[in-house]
């Protein structure tokens, strides 16, 4: 902690990290009047790309409150399909479309949402690590470092943003239990030559003649494989450019980290059996898949939210409800700033948030378990996930409806 001859200076509320998350708090804060000062602990935005778009009621609510204005080529659009774990709900025979998706890659996203918040008054710092805080139940004092230079916030309230492993939750002490993934995921963007593959609208065969499905993972007996034209995101992308990922085991040393065309290549080739000629890749990386939730969200004037409250195991869905924990605890937070509601009200967002966590890991295990994706650490909460999903869905008149709300996020 800084000393008491740092240099401090003041702020209504302290954001911690730059992301969808903090940046859509920081914009909603702004919407009620409330300036926040969001800091980040890198230099720059991580141009690698992560999430390509968000699904369901956050979709809406981005529309409505004017941020896609003069934003060429983003609409908030129905969706004719989608997929749940392994299964695609045809979702066009609905009388009322009940899911709607904003294709948008995060770092435009992450644009859009900055903009908007400095519009209102909010400030972002980047290369401004938090390295420490103090809740004395009336401010919180939070100790930052930036270019070797320390100085103090003295805020009156302070949300961790800052990813899975936020150093908001860790300084709190607050539990994140879950289960880690024993399966390895491996991604690119890549170029794939003419003639490799025959592509219609919903799959892709290739010169032997197998048929895989398009947008969704194909498994196999060695793990699974999937596949999408990336001119669906971007429609400046070359038609022989592609999204590709893989699933297989994961090694007792193997974790998340940039990775090669020939790690890349050499998984296509074990899940697959066969070689595809695939180069000229780029956003090369590998991922293993969580499954955790904070245990507390509110500890004192220190909340959590986005994924440094809890991930999921399957899709979007933790930018989809991160997003939305943003826009329910800024609303909470400005009532309190302007003295219209107590302190103790602050508890609520917990309540309300966790409770929408915890359904969000259950529908989310329920797809890990659809995926097939066999053994797994986490296979017997999956399978349990599956069950309770499946007897929900299958009490209700319309089972497919039941599941695409389950999509659509609170």
């Amino acid at each position: 902690m800084a000393t008491a001859e740092t240099p401090s200076e003041r702020a209504t509320v302290v954001i911690v990290g730059a992301g969808p998350v903090g940046l859509m708090l920081a914009f909603e804060l702004g919407r009620h009047g409330v300036r926040s000062l969001v800091l980040e602990r890198a230099s720059e935005p991580d141009p690698m790309p992560k999430g390509n778009g968000i699904v369901g009621r956050i979709a809406t609510v981005v529309r409505q409150r004017g941020l896609l204005k003069g934003q060429k080529g983003l609409h908030v659009i129905p969706v004719p399909r989608y997929q749940f774990g392994s299964l695609t709900l045809r979702l066009n025979p609905l009388r009322r479309h009940p899911l709607m998706v904003l294709p948008i890659p995060q770092r435009r996203l992450e644009r859009v949402l900055e903009d908007g918040a400095l519009g209102f008054g909010a400030q972002v710092r980047r290369g401004h690590a938090v390295v420490g805080f103090a809740d004395d139940g009336e401010r919180v004092r939070v100790a930052v470092e930036a270019d070797g230079v320390a100085y103090v916030v003295e805020a009156g309230f302070l949300v961790g943003c800052d990813g899975a492993h936020s150093s908001v939750r860790h300084l709190l002490e607050v539990g994140f239990p879950g289960t880690t993934s024993d399966r390895i995921a491996r991604i690119g963007h890549v170029t794939i030559r003419p003639g490799a593959l025959r592509v219609s609208k919903d799959s892709f065969e290739f010169a032997d003649g197998r048929r895989l499905a398009l947008f969704r993972p194909n498994p196999t007996p060695t793990g699974s494989f999937s596949l999408a034209p990336l001119s669906a995101l971007d429609r400046q992308a070359s038609r022989d450019r592609y999204i590709v990922s893989t699933h297989e085991p994961r090694g007792a040393q193997e974790s998340a980290e940039r990775i090669t065309l020939e790690d890349l290549t050499a998984s296509i080739r074990r899940v697959l059996g066969v070689d595809v000629p695939v180069e000229n890749a780029t956003w090369l990386r590998s991922t293993v898949a969580n499954s955790r939730q904070a245990e507390q969200y509110r500890v004192g004037r220190v909340f959590l939210a986005g994924d440094a409250a809890h991930v999921f195991s399957a899709g979007g869905s933790s930018l989809n409800v991160g997003m939305l924990d943003a826009v329910d605890l800024a609303s909470r937070l400005a009532v309190v700033v302007r003295g219209e509601a107590p302190l103790v009200s602050l508890h609520a967002y917990h309540a309300v948030r966790h409770d929408v966590g915890e359904r969000a890991i259950l529908q989310t295990r329920a797809q890990a378990a659809l995926s097939g994706a066999g053994s797994d650490q986490g296979s017997a909460e999956n399978e349990d996930a599956l069950r309770q999903v499946l007897e929900d869905a299958f009490r209700t008149r319309n089972p497919t409806r039941y599941l695409a709300t389950l999509l659509i996020g609170e």
